[in-house]
């Protein structure tokens, strides 16, 4: 009886191991089959032009409460952000109090309980980014309120995202569902299903999420990374900008991009005319200098004005101030960051 358990025991061991070595060994298969795994992207044409709306992939569009202070967060303008989210905060709008509580928990130590109160009321309100926050294995949770943090909070946040997911956010159900680390066939799969929903209903991140599996493998790799950049790109969402320079040996500057509130874009273009400034003709000049006044009102960032020989004629430099705000008011910016890449980073 023994020695027959024994040897059903080693059988189911040895099914199990060769059962998950096919598991790894498939999904080793198609990480190698790159990215034109990811179907939806080669189903269709890259379009030849931009979508007709430039807001269709943008978290949050003109008219929207948090447009405006969440843009102006995303720019750095955070002495015009934190206002608006501060008296939307205190009006009871619990997204309103993610962002106005992650300012307070990072900006000062005797602001820091403080975003911890705003990130449990918001999360009691119904914000699922801020039960998140809360939870202990949380990075912010981490660094600045860590005694306070309950493993409770993971609960809540799952009920709050599925609630938010079952009333068709997007989003929602995508943080809900994405795989960890999605190192089997099963869990492959499922991260490949969340990116072609996610990208019917333009919504890209899970896009670039993906693209990293597939970083470095080579240069028909990277052509095929470039061709979904590309259709991306076409839907007005700015990382996908941002990552196709890096694809260029040329730092290839995409004015689509400017227009639609790529910084890194105008810093690239603002900075290549500032070498020669004290030699650049006056058009060329106030050209390069409407570029930094831009990047200095628009985006909080004086740095590349400080490149520029300021040349004496005042009419100069008020005929550049006039032009940066001329190209401001033709904007249209849109909002490329959410609760999980605060930071803009992809």
């Amino acid at each position: 009886m023994g020695g027959s358990f024994s040897k059903l025991a080693f059988s189911i061991v040895l099914l199990i191991t060769g059962c998950l070595a096919d598991q790894e060994s498939t999904f080793s298969e198609m990480v190698q089959e790159g990215p034109t795994s990811i179907s939806y992207f080669f189903d269709k044409k890259t379009p030849k032009i931009p979508h007709i709306d430039p807001y269709i992939s943008s978290t949050y569009r003109p008219g929207d409460s948090l447009y405006q202070p969440i843009l102006d967060f995303q720019n750095g303008r955070l002495d015009k952000a934190i206002p608006k989210l501060k008296s939307l905060s205190e009006g009871g709008n619990a997204d309103a109090m993610f962002w106005y509580a992650d300012f307070l928990t990072k900006s000062s130590i005797k602001t820091r309980y403080e975003g911890y109160n705003w990130f449990k009321k918001s999360a009691m309100l119904g914000n699922p980014y801020s039960a998140m926050v809360l939870t202990p294995s949380h990075r912010t949770c981490k660094d600045y309120f860590n005694e306070l943090c309950n493993e409770e909070w993971e609960e809540t946040a799952k009920r709050l995202f599925k609630k938010r997911a079952g009333n068709g956010d997007i989003r929602a159900k995508y943080y809900l569902e994405k795989p960890i680390n999605p190192q089997t066939k099963a869990d492959f799969e499922k991260m490949l299903s969340l990116v072609d929903e996610s990208a019917k209903m333009n919504f890209f991140i899970p896009t670039m999420d993906m693209l990293k599996f597939y970083e470095g493998m080579g240069d028909n790799t990277d052509s095929e990374i470039v061709r979904i950049l590309q259709f991306v790109a076409k839907y007005s969402f700015v990382p996908a900008y941002s990552a196709l320079s890096e694809f260029s040996t040329r730092n290839e500057i995409y004015p689509e991009a400017i227009k639609l509130g790529s910084k890194v874009q105008l810093e690239i273009d603002a900075l290549r005319c500032t070498k020669d400034s004290h030699k650049l003709e006056k058009q060329d000049l106030i050209e390069c200098l409407s570029k930094a006044y831009t990047l200095n009102d628009y985006y909080n960032e004086p740095f590349t004005l400080k490149y520029i020989v300021l040349p004496d004629d005042p009419n100069l430099i008020k005929m550049a101030k006039e032009k940066s705000k001329a190209f401001i008011d033709t904007m249209t910016p849109t909002i490329y960051i959410d609760e999980i890449h605060i930071d803009g980073y992809f």
